[in-house]
């Protein structure tokens, strides 16, 4: 069986060699037309507490974003379009909180410098997502501290006045001492609410803080480039073997389909007779040869 197999291809060799041959020179030229693909990859890792159901954040989405590629793309210094960078852009998660950021460009340099800035962007943004929209509530604060403080003044104010107005007659009238006590009982509780709110907001940061180091994002790894796939060598002996395997696959297919006749048996099957003689074949040399023997 494998000697009639080898008969078979060595019969025929010229096709397979045909096939790895232009295969070969077709993907050498392409490899010299084309440039270089190189991909620049920076790994991250980005917390994301599994109990943080209040602030479902994603990170390759935060990476994906269009925020991240307009702060990539000023931070990089390049020539760059959000849709280029997005087509480029290629975030791989594990089971762990570590990502890689791949950017994959022709050139070595602006990919490295991409991939930088995109991966020192995107856990910036996480974390400021994580921490919430500071600038608000800071506002909101800064109101609700000066309405209070406002409140404690005014009844400081009012108990300050009305002693200065009934400095003798508060101690003496009944009615008189039970306004004062009322307005000393509005200062007190405007100073409690004072001092309630700041111990809030004193939780509240701490809070906060929390939240944030639970959400803790930050570069592990600078990118570096490197070539995409293998060497210009191995290609073409990627290449070459593919074209030689398929010009067998095609040797066997002209085998099995080829109506002509080439074989005794073949015959003897097609005309239902016994061969009597065959006619070996032979070149002019040999035959000259033949000759000068007789």
């Amino acid at each position: 069986m494998l000697s009639a197999t080898w008969l078979v291809v060595r019969r025929r060799a010229w096709i397979p060699l045909l096939f790895a041959t232009l295969a070969t020179a077709a993907m050498g030229a392409l490899t010299l037309a084309s440039k270089p693909t190189y991909v620049a990859t920076a790994t991250v890792i980005a917390k994301n507490p599994e109990n943080a159901t209040d602030r479902p954040l994603s990170f390759p989405e935060v990476v994906t974003s269009n925020t991240v590629a307009l702060r990539a793309i000023k931070t990089a210094h390049v020539l760059e379009t959000v849709d280029g960078l997005e087509a480029a852009l290629s975030v791989v998660s594990g089971k762990s909180d570590i990502y890689q950021i791949a950017i994959r460009d022709t050139d070595a340099a602006r990919a490295t410098a991409l991939a930088n800035a995109v991966a020192g962007e995107s856990t910036a943004y996480y974390q400021d997502l994580a921490g919430g929209d500071t600038v608000s509530i800071q506002a909101t604060v800064d109101k609700d501290r000066a309405d209070l403080n406002k409140r404690y003044l005014d009844a400081s104010q009012a108990l300050l006045t009305f002693d200065q107005t009934h400095s003798q007659g508060a101690r003496n009238e009944p009615s008189l001492g039970a306004q004062r006590l009322a307005l000393q009982l509005a200062q007190q509780a405007a100073a409690n609410a004072v001092l309630n709110f700041e111990a809030g907001i004193t939780q509240g940061k701490l809070a906060q803080i929390t939240t944030i180091r639970n959400f803790e994002s930050h570069v592990l790894d600078q990118a570096a480039a490197l070539p995409r796939g293998g060497t210009n060598l191995m290609r073409l002996i990627y290449v070459g073997g593919l074209g030689l395997l398929l010009g067998i696959v095609a040797v066997f297919l002209l085998e099995y389909f080829g109506r002509s006749i080439d074989k005794p048996e073949d015959a003897e099957a097609l005309l239902g007779a016994p061969v009597v003689g065959v006619i070996p074949r032979a070149s002019a040399a040999a035959m000259r040869r033949a000759v000068r023997a007789k």
